[in-house]
């Protein structure tokens, strides 16, 4: 009880080319009803069928979308977490670097005041000496020369040093 389906072709006039479906019994022989009630029935029930495994692969395209969507947003939620991590810890490198900048600006511009410092003594202490050097020399050219030679022996046997006059 099998339906064979036939395509015939019609080669007259205008309709030349076109299809028409017929539909023929195969069985018994018989041509009774019973043959066309089946055939009904198998084709009402391979159409159930057909429906329902379409509505299936509907409803599994449906779900495969929804878990395809669902994967794409936990996917770029997870990179949306990488990148904010990836941006904190750059932010934290950054002020960490800014931090250890400012300290390297510190000490150099101590050192700086530092050294400033010692080369102002330094040229206070050259600007002293040749100020005695120039007074030791007017000093020779006077009178008052030997006692002030004198007093410089003193103070420099006070000290405890027989040195010249860095001492």
């Amino acid at each position: 009880m099998f339906t064979h389906k036939h395509i015939h072709t019609r080669q007259q006039g205008r309709d030349a080319g076109s299809a028409s479906l017929s539909t023929t019994h195969t069985g018994t022989g018989t041509g009774s009803e019973g043959g066309s009630v089946t055939t009904i029935q198998i084709v009402t029930v391979t159409v159930a069928v057909l429906g329902l495994v379409a509505a299936v692969a509907g409803s599994t395209a449906v779900a495969v979308h929804h878990l395809d969507q669902t994967e794409i947003k936990r996917i770029q939620d997870k990179a949306a977490t990488e990148i904010k991590r990836i941006q904190d810890k750059a932010t934290a490198d950054v002020a960490r670097d800014q931090t250890e900048i400012k300290r390297i600006q510190d000490k150099a511009t101590a050192e700086v005041a530092r050294v400033e410092g010692e080369r102002r003594l330094s040229e206070e202490r050259l600007r002293a000496e040749v100020e005695r050097y120039k007074y030791d020399l007017r000093l020779t050219q006077t009178q008052d020369f030997k006692p002030y030679q004198a007093a410089i022996r003193e103070n420099q046997i006070k000290r405890g040093g027989a040195g010249g006059p860095q001492d």
